[in-house]
């Protein structure tokens, strides 16, 4: 690969790549992301980013947007990556001590559609095992989701797995994969999954899924109103508090 760029992140890994030839490429795609998210960091001050974001993962701070922009160049930066090496880079990247490895490699997978879609389940479920908080596993929901629904039937079983497994990431990414889903299909298939994974998991009282909760019932709204006020007038006294509040501030008002 040529130099195809002489500033930003184009530059560096051509740098490192000259530098490292006999290095593997996704060592030298990780050396040249770490190095951009460190020149990125911030200083927090005296907040504790950490315990907001339920990570006990190295916290940068690079801000959302500059992550953005990291992945935009890295894809057109190796657009034509074959499926293997990206793989390869991606595990590389999940596997990395920090916050920002992590939610930066979802938002390479999800630029990445063709490649995502296709992929073998196994990795999905490898990636979600190396992630802490809500903000990790979000940001990976928010891309998987047109991989779960390019094959709903065929990876239904494997969303139902997410849905009772001990990790707790886990099992908020059954609920928050399909808020995508739902606010992009009226199906009444996904709706009736949606119900039924909360029930499964509404006496929880961690954050992490009672606000998951909450937010797969208000993203319902869109195409199963009455579905959903019936479901909170059935539910009001099992389901998580927050949720009945919020949902029902939704339902009255239109807001979030």
């Amino acid at each position: 690969m040529g130099i195809r760029r002489r500033d930003g992140i184009g530059f560096l890994f051509s740098i490192l790549q000259i530098a490292n030839r006999q290095a593997p490429y996704d060592t030298i795609w990780q050396m040249n992301v770490k190095s951009e998210i460190k020149r990125n960091s911030r200083d927090a001050g005296r907040f504790n980013i950490s315990k907001y974001l339920g990570t006990t993962h190295k916290v940068y701070n690079v801000p959302v947007p500059k992550l953005r922009t990291i992945a935009r160049d890295w894809v057109k930066e190796n657009e034509e990556i074959g499926k293997e090496k990206f793989l390869e880079f991606l595990d590389s990247l999940y596997s990395g001590r920090s916050r920002e490895e992590k939610v930066l490699s979802s938002m390479i997978l999800g630029r990445m559609p063709k490649l995502l879609v296709a992929m073998d389940a196994s990795y999905i479920d490898r990636w979600l095992g190396k992630l802490e908080g809500w903000e990790e596993v979000d940001s990976m929901c928010d891309e998987i989701d047109i991989w779960f629904r390019a094959d709903i039937h065929n990876r239904l079983n494997d969303l139902n797995h997410f849905n009772k497994d001990k990790q707790i990431e886990k099992r908020r990414a059954s609920l928050v994969v399909l808020c995508n889903s739902v606010r992009h299909d009226n199906s009444k298939f996904l709706a009736d999954l949606s119900f039924e994974f909360i029930d499964a998991l509404k006496t929880e009282k961690h954050v992490m899924i009672t606000k998951a909760i909450s937010w797969l019932l208000r993203s319902l709204i869109k195409y199963h109103r009455s579905e959903v006020e019936n479901y909170l007038k059935k539910n009001a006294s099992t389901l998580p508090k927050i949720a009945v509040r919020e949902v029902t501030r939704k339902l009255e008002t239109g807001k979030k």
